[in-house]
């Protein structure tokens, strides 16, 4: 497999196989390969670049010419393809393409991550999972139990059913600090792949808030975005459906590490699927979307990039700076670009256009009243609910009019009445949530939830497991 400039190639003795990249085909509007028989090829030429020119390379057919580009500063791949084609004409291509490196996938690593907590709290981190991928194969993993931060070290009933960790299980395992400080050194400078990362990733920078330690700066990709970008014939994108889907082992859900190592091999599934070769981040990019970041400020969530402009700057960064510049390139936009100015009436999109991207969190103009007939054992039922953020693919007056169904108030802002806050994804943390957490600090029992906990709880379907 050769990579080319928006496409994968692909040469046995019979076909040359250009397959678009995810980013290619979204510009294109086709996910459709483009075969090439070799016995209809008569001539290539290779047309050289320099470090500011893309390579060409014509292959000549009785029906024309198709070119083929490649990036700036290429020169290895325009001359594997002419070989290839040649060991091709002669009957000597690969009978089916293989990988350099064996199964692996060259240059793409990662660290595989997931969490389990104590309670309701992110921060309440007690189990770390990290499973180590270099070139797309395994090298290393870790499992490590810990107690949570002294501030959100309560075990809840709920939790416990769903991972068996008790706080009799970490009454001698090392602060979560301390794990921090390892988890660390074990990542290095590779990116960090979670299922539902904001999650995971915001449950790290809450533990080191809570711990009192530095929170580290790192990148992270999330498999639930990249599954939901790619056309996959499964029923729902939780972790266990897409192990099973891509053939990855998953025996024991729930533990950190196994979760950890299936998410990883998702992600390699993911990458092979597209016909992948490279970077973690190039296969992110390719796919339209920015990596997410941890910093000192924030966590910035794995967000859609539509003109390109954050993944390019993020690519620079991390060239030219590492993780640290890339971070920072990263943690810049006042909400997502997802996400514009609400609007009036008047300024609305004109009749057959698809909404503005903005309409998905813009907050609607009637507030819906409980359902008087809601069933009072609703999980909802005479709380106070309060959403901030975004919550594609659905939008807040459905999701309002669906909390209020089962009962609940709905409240556009944080107020002393709010019970439940419900966090989408935002580049930073919104000012209803900073206002819940304060409030939250003066000892107001407030929730806060995830989107997919109340997209579980509204039966919406999909939901990625904590």
């Amino acid at each position: 497999m050769i990579t080319a400039h928006g496409a994968t190639l692909t040469v046995t003795n019979d076909a040359l196989v250009l397959t678009p990249t995810a980013l290619a085909a979204s510009l294109s509007g086709t996910t459709s390969s483009r075969e090439v028989a070799i016995a209809d090829i008569t001539d290539t030429t290779s047309v050289p670049g320099d470090a500011w020119t893309r390579t060409r390379v014509d292959v000549q057919t009785g029906a024309g010419a198709l070119a083929v580009w490649f990036a700036p500063g290429d020169t290895e791949g325009p001359a594997e393809l002419l070989q290839l084609l040649d060991d091709a004409k002669r009957g000597e291509a690969p009978a089916a393409d293989t990988v350099a490196g064996g199964a692996g996938i060259p240059g793409f690593s990662f660290v595989g991550f997931d969490v389990e907590t104590a309670n309701r709290r992110w921060g309440s981190i007690c189990q770390i999972g990290l499973v180590k991928i270099i070139d797309g194969e395994e090298v290393d993993r870790a499992s490590w139990l810990c107690k949570p931060p002294a501030p959100l070290a309560q075990f809840e009933e709920g939790n416990v059913a769903v991972h068996g960790i008790t706080a009799d299980d970490v009454s001698d395992a090392p602060e979560v600090c301390d794990r921090i400080g390892e988890m660390v050194e074990f990542v290095g400078d590779l990116p960090l792949v979670a299922h539902n990362a904001q999650f995971d990733a915001s449950a790290l920078r809450d533990a080191c808030l809570a711990s009192d330690v530095d929170i580290p700066q790192m990148l992270f990709a999330c498999t639930l975005a990249q599954a939901r970008a790619t056309k996959l014939d499964v029923p729902n994108h939780r972790l266990p459906t897409l192990a099973e889907h891509f053939g990855v082992e998953l025996d024991n859900h729930h533990d950190a590490c196994e979760d950890a190592a299936a998410c990883a091999g998702v992600m390699v599934g993911l990458a092979r699927e597209a016909g992948h070769t490279g970077s973690l981040m190039s296969f992110v990019h390719d796919s339209g979307f920015t990596l997410g970041s941890i910093d000192e400020a924030r966590v910035t969530p794995v967000l859609r990039d539509r003109s390109g402009a954050g993944r390019a700057m993020q690519a620079e960064q991390a060239a030219q700076g590492g993780v640290a510049a890339a971070v920072k390139a990263t943690a810049a936009p006042r909400g997502s670009n997802q996400a514009g100015p609400a609007k009036r009436a008047s300024q609305s999109a004109s009749p057959g256009k698809k909404p503005a991207p903005w309409q998905s969190v813009a907050t609607p103009d009637t507030v819906p009243e409980p359902n008087p007939e809601a069933d009072p054992n609703a999980t909802l039922y005479g709380e106070h609910v309060t959403l901030t953020g975004e919550f594609e693919p659905h939008d807040k007056g459905e999701l309002w009019a669906k909390i209020a169904d089962q009962g609940a108030n709905v409240g556009k802002n944080v107020t002393k009445k709010t019970t439940i806050l419900v966090v989408g994804e935002w580049a930073t943390m919104t000012s209803k949530e900073k206002r819940a957490r304060e409030l939250m600090d003066k000892g107001q029992d407030i929730q806060i939830w995830p989107a997919h906990h109340l997209f579980e709880v509204l039966g919406l379907g999909e939901q990625p497991p904590f």
